[in-house]
Formats: structure tokens, sequence, C-alpha cells
């Protein structure tokens, strides 16, 4: 049953979440849910994030798979107190935090004002009418900070659509028009850098991984405003990612903008009765987590352990909800389970499908061809590429931009890629020392502070110029494939050898445990 895939996650993991909160009312920190802050002492600032359990304890109590004898009441402080850390947490200018003091974080303050707008929701017929005022008063901020910023460092869609499906809930809740017609221009803004291929952006290109994730808070949107029309948009996003669930259960991976291999359940499976392709893709993906075989939720760490609870609650909530599951002989199959050949070419996202007889691969022909290759009775193939060294002992990798020639009729692809520097540093205390200096000057003023964002994300992420340096890749195509790289050196650069599973950009979010890693050759 699909439901006991994701309730046997959120049962192991529930005893660590509700540890994670100050549960002491004489203390300072009553309510807060990040112990580095409030326990350890071992940062100056509280992340926000984990005030959103709310959302998740909520949706297990309302639907009655809230696993032990805690009296209402109890229960009910509980959730309070998360309302009241969350107010002590909040800046003057309404904003939350997760990295540093005074970050502004869009997202993070999207994230908690939708989650404990879903929490009230849930629990409002279980409070009395002071304690709603309290709540909502508590939300307040957050909703005025999302209506006058914007998030500028980059396109992120899944923290923009957060932010709409906060601003929808307000609405609902208060009829603030303005919210109404704020979330419509953010939704317009993540609908605007959809490609016509169905992928969602996230930074520079496509992340099957986050786009699972933007799934579930586009899926509350539509829930509850089906006059904007989401179902197209939303239909088209379900047939680019049910790509990217692999024959031995894995999801995502090195091939995404962001490099992630985690699957959030909940909106997918939201959106089971309206889009087949989702109801299949839901039945697979629920299978795969119940046998470890996708990052799952006790995989997570601390920073993106909550929205990952919260999603693996509502999936929880909606199997349990469903009265009798769809045969999964009437969906369609999934294209990693194809009987017939498929090949398929993104091109805007640079990804390239191929299936045929006992293969399924994907080539990331956007990014220098990282390849995943699944050939049945062997290990997977993970391939990122080829690694460069420089006199100074910068790393490089050939996930550069290029050319790409594929020819369709004996399966050979090439690509001509540009070797990019890789930015592996890791901050020291100097780093550090700027930082708190930037945190308690210019980040109070929004155009600085955002700024510096960019350079980060440039630094970290977008990557800066490339090396004077490229790689040829070829690939033949087929059960068998086979992979032959020529790389242009010059003096002072040499290739690393014998790696090929690596990250080249900073992403925390990356390199979580499933249990293919433990039979990969």
């Amino acid at each position: 049953m699909a439901a006991e895939s994701y309730l046997q996650e959120v049962r192991a993991n529930l005893p660590r979440v509700l540890a994670l909160v100050d549960r002491d009312p004489t203390s300072e920190s009553y309510g807060m849910g990040d112990r580095y802050h409030w326990a350890w002492g071992l940062i100056d600032f509280g992340n926000g994030t984990f005030q959103g359990m709310a959302h998740g304890l909520a949706r297990l109590w309302r639907h009655g798979l809230w696993p032990y004898a805690t009296p209402k009441s109890r229960f009910i402080e509980r959730i309070d107190s998360l309302y009241q850390g969350a107010a002590k947490l909040t800046r003057a200018d309404g904003s939350l935090e997760e990295a540093f003091p005074n970050e502004g974080s869009f997202c993070v303050t999207a994230l908690v004002a939708f989650d404990l707008l879903v929490a009230l929701d849930l629990l409002s017929e279980q409070i009395d009418q002071p304690a709603r005022e309290r709540w909502r008063a508590s939300i307040q901020p957050m909703i005025a900070y999302l209506m006058k910023v914007e998030e500028t460092h980059a396109i992120i869609s899944n923290h923009l659509a957060t932010a709409v499906a906060a601003l929808v809930r307000w609405h609902r809740l208060t009829g603030d028009v303005r919210a109404e017609t704020r979330g419509r221009e953010v939704l317009d803004r993540i609908l605007e850098h959809q490609s016509a291929e169905g992928w969602l952006r996230e930074y520079q290109g496509a992340d099957p991984g986050y786009q699972s994730l933007c799934t579930c808070y586009l899926a509350d949107v539509h829930r509850l405003r089906p006059d904007w029309q989401l179902l197209e948009p939303l239909r088209r996003s379900l047939r680019f990612i049910w790509h990217f669930a692999h024959p031995d259960g894995s999801f995502g991976g090195l091939y995404g903008s962001r490099c992630t291999r985690f699957y959030y359940p909940a909106g997918v499976l939201a959106l089971a009765d309206e889009i087949p392709e989702a109801a299949a893709l839901a039945a697979f993906m629920a299978r795969s987590i119940g046998n470890r075989r996708v990052v799952a939720l006790s995989s997570i760490d601390e920073p993106n352990l909550i929205p990952t609870f919260n999603a693996y609650c509502w999936a929880a909530a909606l199997a349990s909800q469903q009265v009798q599951a769809q045969s999964e002989s009437s969906l369609p199959i999934l294209p990693a389970l194809l009987p017939q050949s498929l090949r398929m070419h993104f091109e805007e996202a640079g990804l390239l499908v191929d299936r045929g007889e006992g293969h399924y691969s994907i080539i990331a022909t956007g990014k220098g061809g990282v390849v995943y290759h699944f050939a049945s009775g062997k290990p997977p193939v993970i391939d990122a590429g080829v690694v460069v060294r420089n006199a100074k002992g910068h790393l490089g990798s050939s996930q550069g931009p290029g050319q790409v020639q594929l020819q369709e009729a004996d399966g050979m692809l090439t690509i001509a890629a540009s070797i990019v520097p890789m930015p592996k540093q890791r901050p020291g205390p100097w780093q550090f020392l700027v930082l708190r200096l930037l945190c308690v000057t210019i980040f109070y003023f929004p155009k600085l502070r955002e700024r510096v964002k960019q350079i980060l994300v440039q630094l970290l992420i977008s990557g800066s110029a490339p090396w004077p340096l490229k790689n040829r890749r070829t690939l033949r195509l087929g059960k068998g494939l086979a992979i032959q790289d020529e790389t242009e050196l010059r003096p002072g650069y040499e290739i690393v050898r014998a790696v090929h599973d690596f990250v080249p950009i900073h992403m925390a979010s990356q390199g979580y445990w499933q249990l293919q890693d433990e039979d990969t050759a």
C-alpha cells in the first residue's frame, strides 16, 4: 500500500523532528526548532525553516495518522509553541533566515508562511478564536515581506512557487486582494520561464529533483485556484520529469542543474487523479521509497528535513484517503519501463533520453555529456565527465557549454565542451569574519544584500569563465554504451584520473544516500 511507504518514513523520523523543538516554557527560545541555535549555541541566529514542521504534524493529526496517545491539549500546545518561536525569529522587516543573520531569505520566509497557513487551516476547528488570531498575527509580517521583496539572484522556481502558495492561502484566509494579485504576479514569473519542454527553471536549467518539490506547491495552488488554469503547465511538467525516474527506482542525478536525486512525493500524488503520468510516477516511486531505492526522508539532513517531512506527511494523508488505488495496468508506462525504443532530446534542457532493448540512458548534452546508463543485469554507469587540475591545484571539469552532434542513424553522439572551473574551496575563518561583518552592516540594505547573493551564486553555482581547454566526448548509444574522451590540454594542466562521479558546483542538496550507493561497482 502506497500510504505505508510514506508512513514508514514518517514514523521513523517523527522522534527526531519532535526532538528539535525547545519545549521549556521558561526559555527565551521556547518553540524554536533549530537546535544549533537554541540548544548548542553554535550559531547566533535561528534557521526559521524548522518552524514549518507545524504543517506536517497537523497533517498527521488531522488525518488520524498521529502514532502516539498524545492528549489534544498537549498537541495543540506544541503547535502553538512553533508559532511563538516563528514570531520570535521574524525580523523587523518580516523576514526569516536560513544561512546567516539578516539574510532576508525570500525562500524561507515563504516556506514558513505557507507551512503555518496550512497548519492553521487544518487545525482551525480544534483551536479557539484567540489562538486563531495569534497564529494569524505571527504569519502576517511574513506575508507583508513577500508582498514587497523580490528574489533577484536567480530564477529558482521552487522558491517562487512556495511564495505563490503562501500568498494564495493568505488571500483565502483573509480576503486580502493584494496578496492574490501578488501571487498571480509571482506565478506568471514562474510560467514565463517554463520551457516548452515542460521543465521549470532552477538556476541555469532543469533539475528533476527540485521540480518535484516545486510541484508540491503548484499542486496546492491548483487545488485552491483551479481558475488560474495551472493544469496544463503542470501536465507538461509531469510529462518532463517522469523521464527521470530510472529503472532501478532512483530519480534525478548529476545531469540536473542542481545535481539532486531526491523525490518529493506529495505534489505528484495530489495530481494523480487529473494527470495520468503523475499517477504512474507516484505508483512507481512509492515502491521505490518503500525499498529505499531513492533518496528518502531518512537520508535528509536537518536543513532540508522539514520540507521533506511535510511532503511525506502530506503524501501519507493523500494515500490514506484513496478509496481504491488506480490499477497500474490502466496507467501509462513510465519511459524507463517502456517495451519499445524511445529517443528524446530535450534540447533546451540539454538532456537526451535513450531507451532501447535492455537499457535506459540519460545524457546531459548541456553539461559536457554527463552519463547515466542503466543496462539490465549490470550496475549503472554514472560518468560525470573529465576532471582537470591546473598548476595551482585548482580543479575544472568538462561540464561546460559546448556543441552537440547526434547521428540518429548509428547512435553516435559527440559533445565538444569547454573545461570550466569547479568551486571546491571551503570557507575559512576569514571568509566567515567578512560574512559576519556584512551581516551587521550592508545586509541591512536589501539591494546591497541581493547584490552580494548574486556574486555568491556566480562564484559557487554559475561558475566563472571557462579555461582555454576543451573536451570532446564521443558516445555510442545502446545497451553496451561506450564512452571516449579526447581532452585538449595545455602546459600546466593535467587530467585527474579515475574520477567519474563528482559534483562540479557548490550545492548543499546533492549527495544524499540511497541503497544503490552500496551496490555500484
